[in-house]
């Protein structure tokens, strides 16, 4: 849509076109009649010109006062009633000039003048009735896109907060691991090198939706478990069943991640009392499981509540907990591929 600014060289030709169908019946009245019966009416013509211009410049300064798509009951009301003012005068004005000019009044009749009236006041209503109209619908577009840039510029807020939660606590354990490891075993600190080099090329990769597939973030969470178990050990047992249908399903990034944190953080993790981890999919859904084992001091869910909100961001079904005493369940729809979010 274009912006009325950019269009004001049509707006005189728009509101002369429409005076000169208003008037066509006293210009039809005055053909072949005395030629101070036409000035009277190109004068009439003239005054209904500049009365439509004032009214566009009234209109985008309430427009430039009260732009918001909330302010719009405030310039409904100045815009219109600015309207009726300008009307009056205008009305006012064109007495005056007849009367100082000792023009021949007796060509109007009242019928005519009342026609003329009530057209003008229907035609301004319309009139300033469409261009609110437009205007209003396009600033419900753009408050839409604002809204939306918005809202994609918190999940993105959100998304970089969760990898630099991960990237100072986990890069210094791992690297605490891996100088333990260069001394004792320098092939599996070799492996565990390039582990670690995976888990951080899929932390600096960004998504332009914040989505990734569940090929990818099973990939990246094996990559993640195996660095996990460097310093746990069998402190934790991991299940991991993904089936290949649900591959290219599509998740926020670092779900399975925030869920694997979430256990940890919130459960005893020892060789005697092994947490339990289980990542599967039942037709699609995907559910991670955890044992209840909590600690004496609960850490905060903050990262699971997190979670829940890109969902909620991204327009996606929230996930689904459930707590049965001994099992800690989290079960995610995952039946949206790459495609379909491309074509909606």
């Amino acid at each position: 849509m274009k912006n009325p600014s950019q269009w004001k060289w049509f707006r005189p030709l728009v509101i002369l076109i429409w005076t000169l169908l208003l008037n066509l019946f006293l210009v039809q009245k005055f053909i072949g009649s005395q030629w101070k019966s036409v000035t009277i009416t190109l004068a009439w013509l003239g005054c209904a010109l500049i009365t439509w211009q004032l009214m566009a410049l009234w209109s985008e300064r309430w427009r430039a006062r009260f732009p918001d798509i909330t302010q719009t009951r405030q310039r409904i009301f100045g815009t219109f009633s600015g309207y009726l003012v300008i009307e009056v005068l205008s009305q006012g004005f064109f007495f005056l000039l007849v009367y100082l000019a000792r023009w021949d009044w007796e060509v109007f009749t009242l019928k005519e003048y009342s026609i003329y009236i009530t057209l003008c006041v229907v035609t301004l209503l319309a009139v300033g009735a469409i261009y609110e109209l437009i205007y209003s619908l396009s600033q419900y577009g753009i408050a839409l896109q604002e809204e939306e840039a918005i809202k994609k510029k918190a999940l993105q807020n959100q998304f970089d907060n969760l990898k630099n939660q991960v990237n100072p606590h986990f890069l210094f354990n791992s690297l605490n691991s891996l100088s333990a490891l260069v001394e004792e075993d320098r092939v599996q600190a070799g492996e565990f090198l390039d582990e670690l080099s995976s888990v951080y090329r899929y932390l600096l990769h960004t998504s332009e939706n914040g989505l990734a597939s569940l090929k990818s973030e099973s990939e990246f969470i094996r990559s993640y478990l195996f660095l996990t178990s460097t310093r746990y050990g069998s402190a934790i047992e991991v299940e991991m069943d993904i089936d290949e249908s649900c591959a290219h399903c599509m998740v926020p990034m670092l779900t399975l991640q925030t869920l694997v944190d979430n256990a940890i953080r919130n459960n005893v993790v020892m060789k005697q009392r092994p947490l339990k981890l289980s990542i599967t999919t039942q037709g699609k859904q995907l559910e991670v499981r955890n044992s209840i084992q909590p600690k004496h001091v609960n850490a905060a869910r903050e990262g699971l509540e997190t979670l829940i909100a890109r969902f909620r961001d991204l327009n996606l079904e929230e996930p689904m907990l459930f707590d049965d005493g001994e099992t800690f369940t989290v079960s995610i729809p995952v039946g949206t591929t790459r495609n379909q979010f491309e074509t909606t």
